[in-house]
C-alpha cells in the first residue's frame, strides 16, 4: 500500500510538471481580460502572475511593464517563470533587440513609492522555481538627478539626489528618488535570475531574504548604489539559502550617499547564506568588489556554511577587491593577497582583469572618466567670534556654521544602450552573449 501511494504521488508530481501551462503577455496588443494565449495575450506581467498557477511559464513581448494601471511596480506572489525578450507576435526571441523593460517613469513614483520595481512576496514556493529571464530593469527614468551639480563633461545627468531632496529627469522637475529595483521575500522557493540587466538602482539592485537555492547567472549590473546583490537567509541555519553568483558583469557600484561614507560593494556575503561566487567581472566599485564582513553567530553557525570565491576577474575597484572585518573597522585586501584569506573556504584562480581593451571599448567613456575622478569635498566655515555666535552663546543657544560641499559625480544615470553592450564583452568571464 505504501509503495502504491508513493508511486501515485510521484506520478502526480510528474504530471504536474508536464502540464505546466504557458501564457503570453504584450503591453501593446494585450488585455487583462484575455485568455493569455499568443493571439489573445494578457496586458501586464503582474496580472498574468495573478491568474496563472505556480510553475506556469509566462512569455513577455517587447515593451515597458511597470504594474497594473502603470502604478510603478510589479508584485509577484507565486513561483512562476517569466521570460522576456520576445517580438510582438512571439515568433522570435532576442533579449537585447526586443527589450522587455521594467523601467517605471517618474510619473509613477507616487503610487510606486513603497515598493521595489519588481517585488516578491512568496510565502511558500511549493517546491517550484521562480525564474526571471531576459528582463531589463532600469530606474533611470524615475530617479531624481541634480540639474547641474556633480555632472562631468559628457555624462547625461547630474548626480543622483536622494530623499528628502528632489531632482529632475527630462521634463519632470520635482522627482523624489524611490526604492530599489528587485527584491522582497521568497520562501521555500528556488530562484533563477539570468540574462537580465539591472541599471541605475538608487538603493540596491537585488536585495531579498528567503530560503531555497538561488542562481544569479549571466546578468549585467551597472550604476547601482549600495550593492548590486545582497541576499540573506530567513531561517536559523547556516545555509537557509544558497546563492550561486556567476558569469555576471558588475560595474560602477556607488556608495550610500554623495558624501562617500560607506557601502559601494559589488556583492555582499550576508548571514545564513552559503555562497559560490565565480567567473564574474566585478569592477569600478566605490568601496570593494566583495563584502565579507557579515559573520554569523554563534561560531558554529558561521563554521557550518561555505563561502567560495573562485575564478573571478577584478577591475579598478577603488579601495579593495575584498573587505573583511578587522583592524579596528575593516581590512581591505587586493586580489594579489587572496592566498592569505581565511574567511573563504576557497579563493582560487582570481586575478585582476588583464585584457581590459575589450571591456573599455564598450564602456561609456565619459562616465568612466567621471567615475575614476569622482570626489567629495567639504569645507566648514565656523567663526566662534562672529556677532551671531556671540549672541547665541549669551542666550545659551547652539553655535552656527556653514558647510559647503562639492561633489564631482554620484550615481549619475548610465545609458541603457551602453549597459547592454557588456554582454559578451570578455570571453569566459562576466556576462556572456545571450544565446
Amino acid at each position: 500500500m505504501k509503495k502504491r501511494i508513493a508511486s501515485c504521488l510521484l506520478a502526480a508530481l510528474v504530471l504536474a510538471n508536464l502540464t505546466a501551462a504557458e501564457y503570453y503577455v504584450s503591453k501593446e496588443t494585450g488585455k487583462n481580460g484575455n485568455a493569455g494565449t499568443k493571439d489573445a495575450p494578457f496586458k501586464n506581467i503582474e496580472k498574468a502572475a495573478e491568474k496563472v498557477q505556480p510553475g506556469d511559464k509566462i512569455y513577455v513581448a517587447e515593451g515597458n511593464y511597470y504594474g497594473v494601471r502603470d502604478k510603478g511596480f510589479i508584485m509577484i506572489q507565486k513561483a512562476v517563470e517569466i521570460y522576456g525578450g520576445y517580438s510582438k507576435d512571439f515568433s522570435k526571441r532576442d533579449v537585447l533587440k526586443y527589450r522587455t523593460l521594467v523601467m517605471p517613469p517618474a510619473s509613477s513614483n507616487g503610487t510606486g513609492r513603497a515598493n521595489k520595481a519588481m517585488e516578491f512576496d512568496i510565502k511558500n514556493g511549493e517546491g517550484k522555481k521562480l525564474v526571471i529571464d531576459g528582463i531589463i530593469f532600469d530606474k533611470g527614468l524615475s530617479n531624481g538627478y541634480h540639474p547641474t551639480k556633480g555632472k562631468p563633461q559628457g555624462v547625461e545627468t547630474g548626480m543622483l539626489v536622494l530623499p528628502p531632496g528632489q531632482g529632475v529627469n527630462g521634463g519632470e522637475k520635482s522627482i523624489t528618488t524611490e526604492k530599489a529595483i528587485f527584491g522582497g521575500s521568497i520562501m521555500k522557493c528556488d530562484v533563477l535570475i539570468q540574462n537580465c540587466v539591472f541599471n541605475n538602482a538608487s538603493n540596491f539592485a537585488i536585495q531579498f531574504g528567503g530560503t531555497g537555492n538561488v542562481k544569479i547567472l549571466n546578468n549585467v549590473f551597472t550604476a547601482n548604489a549600495m550593492s548590486a546583490c545582497e541576499i540573506w537567509g530567513k531561517e536559523n541555519k547556516p545555509n537557509a539559502v544558497t546563492v550561486e553568483f556567476a558569469y555576471n558583469t558588475v560595474l560602477f557600484t556607488w556608495p550610500r550617499t554623495h558624501a562617500f561614507e560607506d557601502m559601494g560593494y559589488g556583492f555582499r556575503v550576508m548571514t545564513k547564506v552559503e555562497v559560490n561566487i565565480h567567473h564574474n567581472i566585478i569592477g569600478l566599485s566605490c568601496l570593494s568588489a566583495v563584502d565579507r564582513c557579515r559573520i554569523d553567530s554563534p561560531a558554529s553557525m558561521e563554521n557550518g556554511r561555505k563561502v567560495l570565491m573562485d575564478n573571478n576577474r577584478f577591475f579598478m575597484n577603488k579601495q579593495a577587491d575584498v573587505t573583511l572585518p578587522g583592524l579596528g573597522t575593516f581590512e581591505y585586501v587586493w586580489v594579489k593577497d587572496f592566498d592569505d584569506l581565511d574567511r573563504f573556504n576557497s579563493a582560487e584562480g582570481n586575478e585582476e582583469l588583464k585584457d581590459i581593451a575589450s571591456l573599455k571599448n564598450v564602456l561609456n567613456k565619459a562616465y568612466l572618466a567621471g567615475f575614476l575622478n569622482a570626489t567629495y569635498k567639504e569645507k566648514t566655515d565656523y567663526d566662534p567670534n562672529s556677532p551671531a555666535n556671540e549672541f547665541r552663546r549669551a542666550m545659551g543657544m547652539n553655535q552656527t556654521m556653514t558647510v559647503q560641499t562639492n561633489v564631482s559625480m554620484f550615481a549619475n544615470k548610465y545609458p541603457q544602450d551602453d549597459a547592454v553592450k557588456l554582454f559578451g564583452a570578455v570571453k569566459g568571464f562576466g556576462a556572456q552573449a545571450i544565446k
